[in-house]
Order: C-alpha cells, then structure tokens, then sequence
C-alpha cells in the first residue's frame, strides 16, 4: 500500500543517535550539535558523560523510554566488522535493530533512519559483466575478498543488514514509521581522505567512498526531507567517477549533494 506523500520538509526538535561514539555517529554528533537536542547512546559511551550507556541487544523499557519525545531515530550502532562471524552479529546487528525499530514504535517516534551497507549487494563485486547497482537491483548479500592475505566474507554482515532493511519495511507498513534505509559507503575513521583509502583493496573499495561532509550531509537530508513514501532506500556515496552504485535516486528523492570524488585532486570536504 503507497502511504500520502509527505508535504513539508520535517522540522524535528529532538534526535536520537544511538552508536553515538563510534566513527559514524560521532561525526554525525559534530555535524548535528547546536541545531537539534541530541539524544545520544552506546553500548560504551568511551567516558563522554552525554552519552547514556545502553545495550540494544537487551530489550528493556528503561532505555525504550529515552524514544519517548523524539521525532527522529538514526540508528548507527552495529558492529561495524565486515568479515564478522554469524554469530557474533546476531546482537549487535538483528537484536539490537529490532528493539531499536520497536522502542521507536512504541514510543511515537515519526522516522528512523537505519545504517545498512553496500555489502547488501556485495555479491556482485566479481561479476564480469558488472552492472551499475541501483536500489532496485536485487540484493545479493556478501562481497569476497582479501586483506593482507587472509580471505574475506561479508556475507553474514551484509545479510544482517538486508534484514534490517526488510524489518524496517515492515515497520513502516504495520506501525507507521517513516523509515529510510542508507546504504552506506566506506566512511574511514579520521579525516577520512581519498588518500586515506588503500590502493590495494581495489576499485570496488575506493569507488565506494564517503567522504565525510557527504555522510553528514546525506544523514541530514535523510532526517529532514520530506519523502514520497514511507519507506526508501538510497545508497549513500560520493559522486566517485566510475563506481558501480547508482546515487541519482539517492539525488533525486533527498536532494542528496554530494561534493567529493576519490578519483579527483582538489578540496576534499573533512
């Protein structure tokens, strides 16, 4: 069923941040403060007192009432490992995004944008016949590769991400929430860099860059934008020439600017 379009950019007062110490959120922190009361959590706050200690995992409605009054969900606390086993994933990566969609349901929240990955379509990285990857491209979890000689599989995490896509699908038609699902690029901790990236993991790494002020950017017009349904997914990359992911979607419905290219020399947003 195709929900009304929504007709005015959202104007939230308070948003929620939960992985709020990790390299994503706490770029996005930065990014944010001063602009909207920030609710931050994490399952290890790393001694910043603004940020409320809480395993997502573990259901418990002490912390599904730090929902309540917030307009917008971003939801970034996963285990970040690509190559993580199976089991250590089902935590942090499914658990936790289940509590978090139903704590948000539960307590009103309007949208919550959910950090998935490009591993969701990670299997396509060896075809030889390469296809540009849109969001309406079938998923095909799991990219293999190789780092300093051992052997790689994203299948695991990038299955667990293509689950929280679904169950945030289905939140959206059985509860109401606005949800948005970004496939995120690679987003280096730090400064972040086009240099940054190693030469040797490939085209398919390098050209799936994030440079920082495009991530910033992207979340921002995810939590702001008005959106043609309820529920989106849009993946999330600089303008890197030559990539395999197609942002003209992402462009399109979030109005989504990016300003870098790992390919090209210049200003590099940090």
């Amino acid at each position: 069923m195709r929900h009304a379009r929504e007709e005015v950019e959202m104007q939230p007062k308070t948003v929620l941040i939960t992985g709020a110490a990790g390299n994503l959120g706490s770029k996005l922190r930065r990014h944010l403060e001063g602009r909207f009361d920030l609710r931050l959590l994490d399952i290890d706050p790393r001694g910043d007192p603004a940020i409320v200690r809480v395993d997502l995992a573990r259901w418990d409605a002490a912390w599904g009432s730090l929902f309540q009054g917030v307009e917008v969900v971003v939801h970034l606390a996963a285990d970040p490992t690509a190559h993580q086993s199976w089991p250590k994933l089902i935590g942090p990566n499914v658990d936790a995004v289940a509590n978090v969609f139903e704590a948000a349901a539960q307590q009103g929240v309007r949208r919550v944008v959910y950090a998935s990955s490009n591993h969701v379509t990670g299997g396509y990285k060896d075809d030889p016949e390469p296809l540009l990857l849109s969001t309406d491209t079938p998923p095909r979890p799991g990219a293999r590769y190789v780092v300093d000689s051992e052997q790689r599989d994203s299948t695991p995490y990038g299955s667990a991400k293509l689950f929280g896509e679904r169950l945030g699908k289905c939140y959206a038609d059985a509860r109401g929430l606005s949800v948005v699902a970004v496939r995120i690029g690679w987003v280096r901790p730090g400064a972040n860099l086009p240099e940054d990236v190693p030469h040797e993991r490939g085209p398919w790494f390098r050209l799936m860059w994030l440079s920082n002020r495009d991530y910033c950017h992207l979340m921002e017009r995810c939590i702001l934008k008005a959106l043609p349904e309820r529920f989106l997914v849009v993946n999330g990359m600089s303008a890197n020439t030559g990539m395999r992911w197609d942002i003209e979607h992402t462009r399109r419905v979030l109005g989504y600017e990016p300003k870098d290219d790992v390919t090209s020399v210049g200003e590099r947003g940090v």
